[in-house]
């Protein structure tokens, strides 16, 4: 069996984190949609806003976890930086009480992007000690 590195947890964290968050886009959206049918306008708009920005928060964490593991595999600073920012952003929007998908997601996201962060900085601190 392959060896678990902090980059492979984070890669399976980022997804994991993405598809909770896009997946509680989805459950707003159909929120919304039930809102609308009950004929709740306003209420449905608010909710289809704020799916299409869970949309895109969980999209964005996705694809800096995909992007770490294939193309950016050798700079693992930039996908933890992005990933913690989104994460971030993403309880910003969410809050404590609104969605509990889309906190947890944001939990694995920020989780994700911490476990990125820990080679460069591991690197980081050795060449200070060593000057």
């Amino acid at each position: 069996m392959a060896e678990l590195t902090e980059q492979r947890l984070g890669y399976g964290f980022g997804l994991l984190g993405g598809a909770l968050i896009a997946l509680a886009g989805l459950v707003s959206l159909s929120v919304g949609t039930a809102e609308l049918l009950l004929g709740r306008p306003l209420v449905a708009i608010g909710a289809a806003g704020n799916a299409m920005v869970l949309f895109v928060v969980g999209g964005l964490a996705m694809f800096f976890a995909w992007l770490s593991r294939h193309d950016w595999s050798a700079r693992p600073f930039a996908s933890g930086v992005l990933l913690t920012l989104l994460a971030v952003v993403g309880w910003a929007i969410v809050g404590i009480d609104s969605s509990l998908l889309a906190l947890i997601g944001s939990l694995f996201a920020f989780l994700a992007g911490v476990l990125f962060l820990i080679e460069p900085t591991r690197k980081a601190a050795a060449a200070v000690v060593s000057a």
